[in-house]
């Protein structure tokens, strides 16, 4: 076998040096676009060729092939990167510059060492992370499995599921052995049905029944491993407290410098995760309130501070009467470090706190009504906010509304190797993750797509904090919009498609952002400049989580996308702007990433090509915008911005929209990118 393998080898080293060779850049032939290449799908002995082999395609077009490998094969690559897709039975070579000739790399299955994972449930992950599944000789394997949304890993066994008297031989979810034969290993899941959260008062009582306990039992559900934390939010009280929040010991507020410490700390409507038991103890966080005569207090309103506390718990009652406002240059002092506002304050007024420079954290509830950035004048180290939610969401069941299944992906899977793709809605409506994933094996694919008004660099910000070694950051912004390319102005959009989990705001440093307040303000009551803003407090609540998004696991939209809905989605007037990249915002993150081990790297959003300003829609104006992204970034651009600004046929309902054939180009050019960059790194 060990000539087999040599020649194996060889053969494989020659295909990718060709494969280098064929597609090599050269800009004087792809400026070129009114001539055509041949491509040649060659003939090999496993393979079934179902279209025609000689295609003749338009330079920089791509080129498709009906095709069927035997099944007493396995399919190993190509020499010219492309794109295998076993379910549709499809091969594509996309931006086809110079005449091709495609050779697949095929090899008999029994001159291989087969290794096939088998799982019980669906709703798991179970990767090869150190090896193949086909090998080409004996080596060590790594295998790893994780189970979520109610679906618990019990081990590894051979000869069969342990229902079906397989044997046990590891319940470690990483496993590591040496392969010298075909091996069939199974994977075990069991299945939990319900989870439970019990809520411990922690010193306070549940109102309506005097109790120190509260319980809520509800269904697992595949696409929400995480649960919510809003139940029973009103249902706690306890004289001269505050509650901030949940952690799962039973902790008071002022133990920690921030609650960002708290063990297991969940905002009040936030996320959390319920453990393989199905249970999950929560335990109010106390603020002791301080003291009322610290207040000058003047029907319903807060008019002085006369306290010197690091740690201002303003009470939600004063002399009886609820606190509901607070007026401007009642805090002033230096001394303040944390400030916590009850759920019944409605208004903070300008420059309420004023000059607290050393105020770094604030918390508050989704009650407030009237707030601005100018409220917390000079507050220059203000880092953790923690938004409360004192009220069900308005937006769930939305796609827009529900970004918290990307968030909780992004949670429940920080112990896999990934590939997150951040982005507006040219992602969100433009990637097939499921083919991605097929792609590459080994990783988890997150469709983090959301909208062109939110803030690409705070998402990047947040999925730092769940990178391990391995995973793949994908930036691909709108290109035209300054929030995608890494300004850090918080938009009044991300409020309500984070609105289900607010404790996002508390995973970033806000020192390292504006606009937070004024954003939250438009939110709450609309923007006279943006008829997009519907007041959230003129919206009825919904309960959490609704199946309704159109969202499939992955976070990809799911309706059904034909080819443009009208002629023309606008002018054909938009020009490169090379002013508005975030270079500094995005370097930083990526400096968070890399430390741990994972790798940002920078593609684009797909676009409309007839809406570019055809003096700007040429190959040289695509390398130029690529090259300065290229220059301001500390990581690499794998993609070039022309490869994604595509004809019109490719979208849908606006010039970022891919319809369903755009889509799957997209997904197409972008594992190309992938590859090659894995390739060049060595992977």
């Amino acid at each position: 076998m060990k000539s087999k393998i040599l020649t194996l080898i060889s053969a494989v080293f020659l295909l990718i040096i060709a494969g280098t060779l064929l597609s090599c850049d050269n800009n004087d032939v792809r400026t070129a676009d009114n001539y055509e290449v041949k491509v040649v799908l060659r003939a090999h002995d496993g393979l079934t060729i179902n279209s025609e082999a000689v295609l003749n395609v338009k330079a920089g077009s791509s080129a498709e092939f009906e095709v069927e490998i035997s099944d007493d094969y396995i399919y190993l690559g190509n020499n010219a990167n492309a794109d295998y897709n076993e379910r549709k039975g499809t091969l594509r070579i996309n931006r086809v510059l110079y005449p091709t000739t495609i050779d697949l790399i095929l090899v008999k299955k029994s001159e291989l060492l087969h290794l096939n994972l088998l799982k019980n449930e669906n709703s798991s992950v179970m990767t090869i992370t150190d090896g193949e599944e086909w090998m080409t000789e004996p080596g060590e394997v790594t295998v790893y499995a994780q189970g979520f949304g109610g679906i618990v890993f019990t081990g590894w066994s051979l000869d069969g599921f342990l229902s079906e008297g397989g044997r046990l031989i590891s319940t470690d979810p990483t496993y590591t052995f040496y392969m010298d034969k075909n091996l069939d290993l199974y994977a075990n899941f069991e299945n939990l049905s319900e989870y439970t959260i019990v809520y411990h008062a922690n010193g306070g009582t549940v109102a309506a029944t005097g109790e120190d306990t509260y319980t809520f039992t509800d269904d697992f559900k595949s696409m929400f491993p995480c649960q919510q934390t809003l139940e029973s939010n009103d249902t706690f009280i306890r004289d001269g407290y505050v509650a901030v929040g949940y952690s799962t010991e039973p902790v008071s507020y002022e133990e920690y410098s921030t609650v960002n410490d708290i063990p297991g700390f969940s905002n009040m409507g936030g996320v959390c995760e319920v453990g393989d038991s199905g249970r999950l103890d929560l335990y109010v966080v106390w603020a002791k309130a301080s003291p009322e005569s610290d207040f000058i207090f003047n029907n319903g309103t807060i008019t002085g501070y006369r306290g010197s506390d690091r740690i201002v718990v303003i009470p939600d009652k004063i002399n009886g009467m609820n606190v509901t406002r607070i007026a401007s240059n009642v805090f002033t002092s230096d001394m303040i470090t944390k400030v916590v506002i009850p759920k019944t304050v409605l208004t903070i007024d300008t420059q309420a706190f004023n000059r607290c420079t050393n105020l770094g954290e604030v918390v508050f509830f989704d009650s407030l009504e009237s707030v601005t950035d100018s409220s917390f004048s000079t507050c220059s180290k203000l880092s953790t906010i923690v938004l409360n939610a004192s009220r069900l969401p308005k937006y769930s069941g939305t796609a827009e509304g529900s970004f918290c299944i990307k968030y909780e992906l992004v949670r429940t899977l920080r112990d896999s190797k990934k590939i997150v793709v951040v982005s507006g809605s040219s992602t969100l409506n433009g990637l097939d993750s499921d083919v991605m994933e097929e792609n590459f094996p080994g990783y988890s694919v997150i469709n983090y797509g959301t909208n062109a008004a939110n803030q690409s660099v705070f998402f990047l910000d947040v999925i730092s904090n769940y990178v391990t070694e391995g995973d793949l950051i994908i930036h691909a912004p709108e290109f035209t919009a300054s929030g995608p390319m890494g300004n850090n102005v918080i938009a009044p959009k991300m409020f309500r498609g984070n609105e289900q989990c607010y404790d996002i705001f508390r995973e970033v440093d806000m020192t390292n952002y504006t606009g937070f307040f004024d954003s939250y303000n438009k939110f709450i009551n609309g923007d006279p400049s943006d008829s997009s803003l519907t007041p959230a407090k003129n919206l009825s609540g919904k309960p959490y989580q609704l199946e309704s998004t159109g969202m499939n696991k992955y976070g990809d939209l799911m309706n059904s996308r034909p080819g443009p809905t009208r002629p023309s989605f606008g002018a054909a007037n938009v020009n490169f702007n090379y002013n508005i990249l975030g270079y500094a915002n995005l370097n930083r993150v990526n400096r968070q990433i890399t430390a741990k081990g994972g790798a940002l790297l920078m593609s684009f959003g797909t676009f409309d090509k007839s809406r570019m300003n055809p003096s700007k829609a040429t190959q040289a104006e695509y390398d130029r915008f690529t090259q300065d992204c290229a220059n301001k970034l500390d990581y690499p651009v794998i993609s070039n911005v022309g490869t994604y600004i595509m004809e019109h046929e490719y979208f849908y309902d606006s010039e970022w929209h891919c319809s369903d054939e755009g889509a799957a180009i997209r997904t197409s050019n972008l594992t190309i990118d992938i590859r090659k960059y894995l390739e060049s790194v060595g992977n």
